[in-house]
């Protein structure tokens, strides 16, 4: 008989998103370094989310861990060894998901998740690959949506992820509140997407504890747009710094005239990781409001608040270093390359934000099939 993963759209549609986010720095860098590991994190990630049982997943999955730490090493000791632990957390979660002790899976998988997407307080190796090693930053996202794929399918449909969920809807949600607020007073560009990134981190913890309660597909659609927007926003910080060096607020702005494309794509990227219309984050924000609601009001008002002050400080960040007296500059705009990996990630937001249901509905479908893929594939 064929195995689910392979037959249902769902597995295939995240391997995709996972495989442009995961080319298109090499693409826009033009990196060839380190081509070998990409091409193991690659095999890994087919390999975690087509393996047939639970264990193989996350071992596939701390695999690929271990493969971005090597990436990192030589720029960022202190991401590295998160990465490190994040795959030592997701190799626990393999013995005990094998040794059918699902609640202590489901804990150690999310205390993976949390190191892997810079959950405070558990940010500090996140926070040291975005200033350090962006573009292995960046490239350990697909894997950590791959990770949240195989948490939804095999531990994630139980009755201690249920009796988990409330707390670890609350923690999410209160986690998202601090790196909002810091956002507010940062003052460089860096500090802003720090800030961005452990916020998202808890919203997609939130999302898990959401999960729970029959909201797979809505947590793996955060989980994509979180990937796609801050890989994004990633991509665009780097090209910018290339350019005019570190970017501080209180330097000279203006710079949309001397390039209105790489301007234009900091925008996108940062309107979706804040929920605009039109794109992937408006859709992932609602669904997942719509479920915290039913389980803690005041959770869903403080991603509310967490999620409008971030709009707030992304405003404020492209004002500042964007806009005001026209900049000159004898650097270009975005070259093909960059524009191309840009637009590749653009598209995707695009297309899920128009015609969601292209993943949601074979998500749900796949994810909520607990007889058929979780309890009989452990």
């Amino acid at each position: 008989m064929i195995p689910a993963a392979l037959t249902n759209p769902a597995p295939w549609e995240v391997l995709a998103c996972c495989l442009a986010l995961l080319i298109a720095p090499t693409v826009a860098s033009q990196q060839r370094s380190n081509r070998w590991i990409l091409v193991g994190v690659i095999a890994m990630l087919v390999a975690t989310l087509f393996a047939p049982t639970g264990p193989l997943a996350y071992v596939a999955a701390a695999v690929a861990s271990l493969l971005h730490a090597a990436a990192a090493v030589s720029r960022s000791r202190t991401g590295a060894a998160s990465l490190v632990i994040a795959a030592g957390l997701i190799a626990g979660a393999a013995v005990a998901l094998r040794l059918d002790y699902l609640t202590t899976a489901f804990v150690l998988s999310c205390l993976a998740l949390a190191v892997r997407t810079g959950v405070m307080p558990l940010h500090a190796g996140v926070a040291s690959l975005c200033d350090r090693a962006m573009v292995v930053h960046v490239q350990q996202l697909p894997s950590a949506i791959a990770l949240v794929f195989v948490h939804l399918r095999f531990v994630d449909h139980h009755a201690g992820a249920l009796a988990l969920a409330p707390t670890i809807v609350r923690i999410g949600a209160v986690l998202t509140i601090v790196p909002a607020l810091m956002a507010l007073v940062q003052r460089d560009l860096r500090g802003l997407y720090r800030s961005s990134t452990a916020m998202h981190g808890g919203m997609l913890l939130a999302a898990l504890g959401a999960a729970s309660l029959d909201n797979y597909a809505a947590a793996l659609l955060v989980a994509v747009t979180m990937g796609l927007a801050l890989g994004g926003l990633g991509l665009m910080l780097t090209s910018l710094e290339e350019r005019v060096g570190p970017v501080q607020y209180s330097g000279p702005g203006g710079r949309i005239q001397a390039f209105p494309r790489l301007a234009a794509a900091f925008v996108i990227f940062g309107a979706a990781g804040v929920g605009l219309p039109g794109t992937a984050g408006f859709v992932a924000d609602d669904l997942l409001l719509h479920t915290l609601w039913l389980e803690s009001p005041a959770s869903t008002v403080t991603v509310i608040v967490s999620s409008a002050l971030l709009a707030v400080s992304t405003l404020i960040c492209f004002a500042r270093v964007f806009l005001g007296p026209a900049a000159r500059s004898v650097a270009p705009d975005l070259r093909t390359r960059e524009a191309l990996g840009g637009a590749l990630l653009i598209v995707l937001l695009l297309v899920l934000g128009v015609v969601p249901g292209t993943l949601l509905g074979p998500a749900d479908a796949f994810l909520s099939d607990v007889g058929g893929t979780a309890l009989s594939g452990r």
